[in-house]
């Protein structure tokens, strides 16, 4: 053990020849000198305990595949290669989300229980669609700012589809029966969350041709995600055990808890807007299918069997004769 640096009787000694008030400065001279660094950085919080989406793994994986479920829609109805990609995932408070200045298209989309969730989609996108829909090349010449009523009204469907590929990516986490809520490109009277409320905003930029580039916002309140955080904190790994039954399971019954859209179609025709917007009740659609021919049953986009219309217990019903051939229809 050391010798200490003064003795008893020199510290008391010292004590008596100042006040009170300067017993600790005089203590303090009495020690050696204490070396100081060269260099002493300001101390700042780390910034990354802010809670992020980064921070859940299993979020980010289902960004990636909602990427991959986009890119295959959008090349469909476009008919060329869509290219698609997460610009940014980010937290953001929901007031700074609505409060922009490019023209927006707003889609609200509910789920019983959990709430609401918002997507953004860039104005001339959605103009870029509809012409798509109605068998355009799938341009937006122009900066609308606002869409026409065919627009908004043929916007309608995109959120469906929109809906349905919310279900499906959300399935192997939780069964979450997405439905359009509200449609709209003025923000102010949506309802989905508090003003100050943090959500988990993803961007997407989507490239539809050399002259048109835009993008895509999905936006989660925080509170429609707490119920299902612990399980986004996952960590995924590229070496997937053979046999883990327990998550196999887990997956199936999701799946099969999953509800799917179902839809027996008679036919087809093709016919202008002009046309379109002068239905009414006693006009006749020619459709190219004869009364003899089968039709096709689709599960969502997806034909899987061939059926004939017919009758049951006083309700019109499909027969299932057999399964599509891969790439038999269209």
């Amino acid at each position: 053990m050391s010798e200490p640096i003064l003795a008893p009787e020199e510290v008391e000694a010292l004590m008596a020849t100042v006040a009170p008030s300067e017993h600790a400065d005089a203590l303090f001279a009495a020690l050696p000198p204490i070396q100081q660094p060269e260099r002493v950085d300001a101390f700042h919080f780390d910034a990354a305990d802010e809670d992020k989406p980064a921070r859940y793994p299993m979020f980010v994986n289902l960004q990636e595949r909602m990427v991959e479920m986009l890119d295959e829609q959008w090349d469909e109805l476009f008919k060329r290669d869509i290219t698609i990609q997460v610009e940014r995932m980010d937290t953001s408070l929901y007031k700074d989300i609505i409060a922009v200045d490019e023209p927006q298209v707003y889609f609200v989309f509910e789920v019983d229980s959990y709430g609401r969730i918002l997507l953004t989609f860039d104005t001339a996108i959605i103009v870029a669609f509809v012409d798509a829909m109605l068998g355009g090349d799938g341009e937006s010449t122009d900066n609308p700012e606002t869409l026409s009523p065919v627009e908004l009204r043929l916007s309608e469907r995109i959120a469906e589809k929109m809906a349905n590929m919310l279900s499906e990516l959300w399935a192997p986490v939780h069964a979450l029966a997405f439905k359009a809520y509200k449609l709209d490109y003025d923000p102010q009277f949506l309802a989905v969350t508090g003003a100050m409320e943090k959500c988990f905003s993803v961007y997407f930029e989507a490239k539809l041709s050399d002259s048109l580039t835009g993008k895509l916002g999905i936006h989660y309140p925080r509170p429609f995600l707490d119920p299902m955080l612990e399980m986004l904190r996952v960590e995924l790994s590229d070496d997937t055990p053979d046999n883990d039954e327990e998550w196999t399971g887990e997956l199936l019954r999701s799946i099969a808890g999953t509800p799917a859209e179902v839809r027996f179609e008679l036919g087809r025709c093709q016919m202008d807007i002009g046309t379109f917007l002068t239905l009414k009740p006693g006009d006749a659609l020619p459709l190219k299918t004869r009364a003899s021919d089968p039709c096709s049953l689709w599960i969502e986009d997806t034909p899987l069997f061939q059926a004939m219309p017919g009758e049951k217990e006083g309700m019109l019903a499909a027969e299932i004769t057999q399964p599509v051939e891969p790439g038999g229809a269209s």
